[in-house]
């Protein structure tokens, strides 16, 4: 994979689990108020990081809740579902 591509995955990944935490809001920072779409966008590059390192969805899980505590298991499905593609586009 050359960097470009994987700047591309890593740029799809951010863009989505941002539009993931914002719709979900399990901060109340995002839609619920309607802040602006990148409200959330560092703490989705933190969990990149994190979720980076999970191999199973129950490790992400956990990850997920370290960083958002009120997360519920859809947004952590939507966001593994997230880390699967950006991992599938990175190799």
């Amino acid at each position: 994979m050359t960097h470009r591509e994987s700047r591309s995955a890593y740029s799809s990944f951010l863009e989505a689990a941002t539009r993931l935490l914002y719709d979900f809001d399990p901060d109340g920072i995002g839609s619920s108020i309607d802040a602006p779409l990148d409200e959330y966008e560092d703490e989705a590059a933190r969990l990149l990081a994190r979720l980076s390192q999970s191999e199973t969805a129950d490790e992400a899980a956990v990850e997920v809740r370290n960083l958002f505590p009120a997360a519920g298991q859809p947004l952590i499905d939507a966001l593994w579902g997230a880390l699967q593609r950006f991992k599938a586009a990175s190799q």
